[in-house]
Order: structure tokens, then C-alpha cells, then sequence
């Protein structure tokens, strides 16, 4: 089989000797030109993801479709020059089924299958010219939403190493609501067609929300009196969203806004710093059996020196900043925690004397770190100059996660970064940027790389840089990260993704996510210094500085894409609404709470009966049953509840809880209990009738028993 793939690959070389793109073929039949007539497709030669093909050129082989932009000049080497025309087959198909009959040991020889076209249709439901699908016949049956034509499936070029897809279906991408430069993206945790989002943009940090998985964004607007580095980050529980940033406070500080609506709105500054800050990043430990469940930390340097706060009360109120050693100084860190709640901290150093990147732990929920530990050794600093990020550089910066899957690299410790390749010369045109993924499998003692989630062969044509990294709940690592295979002289970038589930031994091909090559900008940013990546259940999602032409220049927005997770397994997912509730039940007369609407989602096209209840059981003075049970997903179901007055006055925590195939998934339900009516309360300070009292004064008083709240007048 490989002597036949070399066979038309030799014949391609002969057609192009002395061409620099893949030639327009001289000769055209009646059937082509009748094709052609009704064939009025746009073809922009910069989405193609090899640029060595001249894109119009296929047209020779059948109407124009837009997955062939995916095609490569050794996917087209498959194809015949005097290839059989079949009307109203594209080439990507074509060289598809050629492909496929190759990996299944009968090669398509001059004829084609007789009913490809239906094959096609029942496929792909017909062309997509433009990005609109034109269906017919099959296609029109088996493909019943135009607005989501289904992905290309096409298989590596050389068919002896594997009969599997070489890129993941890319299932769209679309510029935010608002924003300009460096993202971060994150879904809640418990219901993942909700996504936050936040960029740098011309005000300040820039927020932007979806309810639909990241298909459609919405503006939350610029948080107040603030600069950049946004991080975004959820409460386990998936009730509270948190933005963290630069606050603007007689100087940059590190601190965070928090939303309980979804990141719809946001509310008022929390400071955490007090001094100079830069680069803050925040993590919440999501591990059910982690001691330290919900505790929020926040990372940050100042004057290279990496500073550490973490908080208890999910971001209200911080703890007093700790410092690690100032010989290990850096700038741009991450922090990811075990199922156990330990704490990997991990900075890359900015000083040339310590050129490593280091990592400190903490075992008890961020009280006490211990030494640095080095993770790997650098061959720069801090950041180095590329053609495409000549002016800003590239930044060296750390993204960590930890496989929590309980599979077979459970525990293991993730850390990707850009790296100055070894070959490089010192200079703009001589550097070369690529991408390492350190792992540890024993609890950060000891670390070594994974294989290169990249190419390695072309080094020295290719940048990759400002990777992502996320590992989802079946253990498979998720990257994103900049290319600069489609630009002239690696000036321009585009944005790639990867996985593995294998522990990084293996890596899928390259996807290409974004839809159009960013050209090289000169505004101080380029392209920022971090992108953002989140796996869930069903999607990856990732966000990124684009600068595309449009109308003509060049213009900077964030923009988010979406693949398809190939590693997700097929499971159930769980949401629920309201979780929060307060009650007052003062007698033995049972009062109601407002019910609570369950939603049991499918991933995978899961299908089996899903049981609700309440486990491990309701607390005294609870009484509830839900309204459908065992749901089939997808479906729906309503928790309905009542309470009295043996209920334990103050906060009330519910679990509930669907099972399925030996799946749980809980939902936790927080009612606060009113069992009778408040006492009195006292002004301690200041005294009534004081004088010369503050214009802004702090007020203290008696608490009262069973208030949910104080009114001052």
C-alpha cells in the first residue's frame, strides 16, 4: 500500500516541477465546463490549510465544496490527473473513499463505487458553498438542520500508519461580544451551555457570557476601573463565576469580580494584592473528595516575585498573601489541584541565572508550600522575539492541570509551555518557537516531557506557540496553541488544537480551528500574551487573539472556536434551578419551596434511565419527591420540596442526586432555614448621638438570631 500512495505522489511531482502551487489543469471536458456553470462558489485561497494547492483547481474533480479546504497537496496526490468525473461529487470525498478503501485493503482503481453519489448525500447532505449546505435527494432525509452541516472525515495521508481521522470535526467558530486581546474561557462545571469569557479590550477587562455552549456570545460589559490578564473560573457547585484581573487601585492590583448569574453581571471589586501586581491567575479545587472543596486561589507575581492568597468563602474574603523565594523569581503562572487537594503551583523563572520552570506544593489546602521543585529546564527567559511576535515576543507561560479521571494516568500532573527551540540563532529570523508538556506521576517530585503535541520535523518553518492546556473528566489532555504553518515567512498565525488520551505517549494530528490566517500586527500586543482552552462533555472550546482581514486591514477581536471531544465517553449530565433558596418555616405546617426544575442532558447518545432522589438523604423537617423518575435522557424532572419547623435553623445542605449505569451525579441544594422570628439587635459602634463621627463609618452590632439580613437607617 505504501508503493501505491507513492506512485501518484511521484506523479504529482512531475505535474508540479517548476510550480510553486498546485497547477490549474489545461484540459477541461464537456462535463466540467457544464459544471462549472452552475457551480458559482466563492473560493478564497487563504482558508486552505496547505497553500502549496491552488484551491480553484478542484473544480477539475468535481464541484467546488468548502471542505476542501482542509485538503493537503498529499491528499490531492491520491486523485488521478485524468480522474473519472462524477457530478456531484467534490475532491475531499473522493480522495475520502479513496483513503478509506486503501486502509480496508481494496484500493479504488479508475472506476468509483456506482451509487457515490448517494453515499455522498447520506454523508454530507450535499454541498456546502459559502458555508451554506445545499442538500438534495439523501441529504435532504438524513441531514434535516442546513444550519449544521455535518464535518468532513478525512484520513492521514499515509494510509500505512493509521485508518482514522487526522483532524476532529470543527464544529464552528465566531468573534466574542466584545473584546480585543488574551482570553480566557471556562464552562460551568455543571451545566456547560454556559460559558464565560473574558478578553483585554479597550476599557478594560471585557466580559462576555453564552447560554448555548459557545455558539452564540453576549456582552457583559467592561468591569470597572481595570486593566487585563483575565482569568476565568468557576465554583464547583457551577453557582458563582469568577473574572479574575488587574484591578486599577492607586496601581495595578491582583484582584476578582464575582457573578451568581451566570456571568451575566458582575459585582463589586475584591482587592487582594496590596502592592505592584501582574499576571494574576485563579483555580478552584472541583475534587469531591478534596478536604479543600470550593477553596479559591489566586496567584500573582510582583517584581518577579511569585505571590499566593487563597480563599474559603468561595472569593469574598482572602487570606493575607504569602511569598515564595525571590532566588526563583518569575512572571506568568498556574495553579492545579489533585483529588486529594494538594496544590501544584507552577511559574516559569524570568531570570537567565535560574533558567527553569519550578513548581511548589502544598498539602494542606494552601496554609504551607514546600521548596521549589524543577520541573524543566529552559533554554530562554521570560520571552523571546519571532517573525510573527517581533515586536511584543513570544511569552514563555505555564497552563497546568491534573488528570482527575480515575484512569489510568490518574494523579498525573500536567504543565504546557512555549519553549525557544535549541536550534535557534538569537535573533528574529533565526529563533523558533515550539511547544513541551512536562508531566509528573508522583506528586511532583520528579518530572519528564511528553512526546511534542506538535510536528517536530518542520522546526525550522513552522512557530507554535502560547499553548492551553485542559484535561477533562475522562482523562484525555486538550491543547491550543498558535501556528504559523499557513502564513508567508511565519509571520501570520492561526489556531490549532490537539489531543491525547493517552498521557501525552500519542498525539492526534493538528486541527485547524480558526477559519482565516491572522496577519502579523504591529499595536504592542500581536497577539497578547495567553489563549484559553476548556474541555467538556461533548465540545472543546477555546479562545484566542485573532487579527484576520476584514474589509481590507487588519482587526484585533477575541474569538472562540469549537471542535468535537472524540474522547468524551457517552454519559449523562445533570443541572439543576433554583439552588439557592431561603425559607421561613415557623410552625409544624409544612412550608414549599420553590420546585426545582432538573434537566438530564445526553452526551454521546446516552440512553439509559437515569434515577433521581436525594441522597444520602433529606436532612430532619425536609419531605420531597421528584415529579419523573428514572428520566431517559434527554429529559426532565422537577424536584419538589417542603420544610418545618424541625428543620435545623440557618443553612440546610440537600443533595440531589441522579444514578444511572453506576453514574452519580449530585446536585447540591442550599436552603436557609428561618424557624422562627429574629431577636432584637444592637448598635455596638458607632454609639447613638456619637459626634465627630466618620462621613463613611464602620458600623458593628449584636448579631440576631436566625436574620438573614440587617437594615441600617
Amino acid at each position: 500500500m505504501r508503493t501505491f500512495a507513492t506512485k501518484y505522489l511521484l506523479a504529482l511531482c512531475v505535474a508540479l516541477a517548476g510550480a510553486t502551487t498546485f497547477p490549474v489543469w489545461a484540459e477541461e471536458s464537456e462535463q466540467d465546463a457544464a459544471a462549472a456553470q452552475t457551480d458559482n462558489a466563492t473560493i478564497d485561497q487563504t482558508k486552505g490549510i496547505d497553500q502549496s494547492v491552488d484551491y480553484a483547481s478542484l473544480r477539475h474533480f468535481g464541484p467546488w465544496d468548502d471542505r476542501n479546504y482542509e485538503l493537503t497537496a498529499a491528499d490531492i496526490a491520491l486523485l488521478p490527473k485524468d480522474d473519472e468525473y462524477r457530478r456531484g461529487i467534490p475532491a475531499f470525498f473522493k480522495i475520502e473513499r479513496r483513503k478509506e478503501g486503501i486502509a480496508e485493503g481494496f484500493p479504488i482503481g479508475e472506476h468509483y463505487p456506482r451509487e457515490l453519489d448517494k453515499d455522498f448525500l447520506i454523508r454530507y447532505g450535499g454541498l456546502l458553498q459559502d458555508g451554506v449546505l445545499h442538500r438534495r435527494g439523501l441529504g435532504i432525509y438524513y441531514h434535516p438542520d442546513p444550519a449544521n452541516p455535518p464535518p468532513p472525515v478525512i484520513y492521514t495521508s499515509d494510509p500505512i500508519v493509521q485508518a482514522m481521522p487526522f483532524s476532529v470535526p470543527v464544529n464552528g467558530e465566531t468573534a466574542m461580544a466584545i473584546g480585543d486581546n488574551e482570553t480566557s474561557i471556562k464552562y460551568n462545571p455543571v451545566n456547560p451551555s454556559v460559558v464565560i469569557a473574558g478578553s483585554n479590550g479597550p476599557g478594560g477587562q471585557s466580559q462576555n457570557y453564552s447560554v448555548d455552549g459557545g455558539v452564540t456570545w453576549f456582552s457583559a460589559g467592561v468591569l470597572p476601573s481595570t486593566c487585563c490578564d483575565p482569568a476565568m473560573e468557576w465554583s464547583a457547585d457551577g453557582t458563582v463565576a469568577y473574572a479574575a484581573t488587574l484591578p486599577s487601585s492607586g496601581g495595578l492590583r491582583a484582584g476578582l469580580f464575582r457573578s451568581t448569574n451566570g456571568g451575566q453581571s458582575w459585582g463589586s471589586v475584591i482587592l487582594v494584592s496590596t502592592g505592584g501586581s501582574d499576571k494574576e491567575w485563579i483555580h478552584v479545587d472541583k475534587s469531591p473528595s478534596s478536604p479543600y472543596l470550593e477553596n479559591v486561589y489566586l496567584t500573582w507575581h510582583q517584581g518577579n516575585v511569585m505571590f499566593f492568597s487563597r480563599s474559603t468563602d468561595k472569593g469574598v474574603t482572602w487570606s493575607t498573601p504569602i511569598s515564595f523565594s525571590s532566588a526563583a523569581r518569575g512572571i506568568g503562572s498556574d495553579i492545579t489541584t489533585d483529588a486529594a487537594g494538594n496544590i501544584y503551583y507552577i511559574w516559569p523563572s524570568s531570570q537567565a541565572a535560574t533558567a527553569n520552570i519550578y513548581m511548589v506544593k502544598s498539602t494542606d489546602g494552601g496554609l504551607t508550600f514546600g521548596a521549589p521543585v524543577i520541573v524543566q529546564p529552559l533554554f530562554d527567559v521570560f520571552d523571546f522575539p519571532i517573525p510573527s511576535m517581533e515586536s511584543r515576543r513570544a511569552f514563555i507561560y505555564i497552563a497546568a492541570d491534573t488528570d482527575r479521571s480515575g484512569g489510568p494516568n490518574d494523579g498525573r500532573i500536567y504543565a504546557a509551555y512555549t519553549a525557544l527551540h535549541p536550534s535557534s540563532g538569537g535573533t528574529t529570523a533565526t529563533n523558533h518557537a515550539w511547544i513541551q508538556v512536562a508531566y509528573s506521576d508522583d506528586g511532583g517530585a520528579t518530572w519528564a516531557l511528553t512526546t511534542t503535541p506538535h510536528s517536530e520535523a518542520d522546526i525550522a518553518t513552522i512557530d507554535r506557540y502560547h499553548p492551553w492546556l485542559e484535561v477533562d473528566t475522562q482523562g484525555a489532555v486538550h491543547i491550543g496553541f498558535y501556528d504559523t504553518r499557513n502564513s508567508t515567512n511565519r509571520t501570520g498565525v492561526d489556531f490549532y488544537y490537539n489531543y491525547s488520551v493517552d498521557g501525552g505517549t500519542t498525539w492526534l494530528d493538528e486541527t485547524r480551528v480558526s477559519a482565516a490566517t491572522s496577519v502579523n500586527i504591529t499595536n504592542g500586543q500581536e497577539w497578547g500574551d495567553y489563549n484559553g482552552i476548556a474541555a467538556g462533555p461533548t465540545e472543546a472550546i477555546m479562545s484566542w487573539t485573532d487579527n484576520r482581514v476584514v474589509g481590507g486591514s487588519p482587526l484585533q477581536k477575541s474569538y472562540v472556536g469549537r471542535v468535537q471531544n472524540m474522547a468524551a465517553s457517552p454519559t449523562f449530565l445533570m443541572s439543576g434551578s433554583p439552588l439557592n433558596q431561603s425559607v421561613c418555616a415557623p410552625t409544624a405546617t409544612p412550608v414549599a419551596l420553590t420546585p426545582v426544575g432538573i434537566n438530564i442532558g445526553a452526551v454521546s447518545g446516552y440512553n439509559t434511565p437515569v434515577n433521581l432522589g436525594f441522597g444520602p438523604g433529606l436532612p430532619a423537617g425536609f419531605t420531597g419527591f421528584f415529579s419523573v423518575t428514572p428520566v431517559i435522557p434527554p429529559g426532565s424532572s422537577q424536584a419538589d420540596l417542603t420544610v418545618n419547623n424541625v428543620a435545623a435553623p440557618g443553612l440546610n445542605a440537600l443533595t440531589l442526586r441522579g444514578s444511572s449505569g453506576g453514574i452519580d451525579k449530585d446536585l447540591a441544594l442550599n436552603v436557609t432555614v428561618a424557624t422562627a422570628l429574629p431577636g432584637a439587635s444592637n448598635l455596638t459602634a458607632p454609639a447613638n448621638n456619637a459626634v465627630n463621627v466618620s462621613a463613611t463609618p464602620t458600623f458593628t452590632w449584636t448579631a440576631s438570631a436566625q436574620s438573614a439580613s440587617y437594615l441600617i437607617e
